[in-house]
C-alpha cells in the first residue's frame, strides 16, 4: 500500500485552478467605470447640466452642443480628462481622451474603454 504524502510547496492540489490576480484587478476597474461620483464631486457642465459618471458623460456627448464641449476642451486643456483622471482615478482612460477635440470621437473612446474594462 502506498504511503499517503503530505502537499508539499511547488505541488498542487487537485481541482479548481487557483484565481488569478488579474481577475481582482479587473473587479476593481468594473467598479470605477460603474460607480457614480460623490455629488459633491459631480461634472457640472457650463450649460448647469451635472454629470455623475463616465458613462453619462459619455452618453451626454450626443446632445452636448459644440459650444459647451469647446468650453471644457481647449487648446488650455481639457476638463473632462482631469475630472475622470482626479475623481475616478483611471489615469488611462484620462490619458486617451487628453487629445482628443470632437465629440464623437470622445464618445467613441470612452465607450471602447468602458467596454474593454466590462470585459
Amino acid at each position: 500500500m502506498p504511503k499517503k504524502t503530505k502537499n508539499r510547496k511547488g505541488k498542487r492540489k487537485r481541482g479548481r485552478p487557483p484565481k488569478r490576480k488579474t481577475r481582482q484587478r479587473k473587479a476593481v476597474s468594473k467598479a470605477r467605470v460603474k460607480r457614480n461620483a460623490p455629488k459633491e464631486n459631480y461634472f457640472i457642465l457650463c450649460n448647469g447640466k451635472p454629470v455623475k459618471n463616465i458613462k453619462e458623460l459619455a452618453d451626454i456627448m450626443e446632445e452636448l452642443e459644440d459650444s459647451v464641449f469647446n468650453h471644457h476642451v481647449n487648446d488650455d486643456g481639457n476638463d473632462f480628462a482631469n475630472w475622470v483622471k482626479d475623481i475616478f482615478r483611471d489615469i488611462e482612460l484620462a490619458e486617451k481622451i487628453t487629445g482628443v477635440k470632437n465629440k464623437k470621437h470622445m464618445q467613441l473612446v470612452i465607450y471602447k474603454h468602458i467596454t474593454h474594462k466590462l470585459w
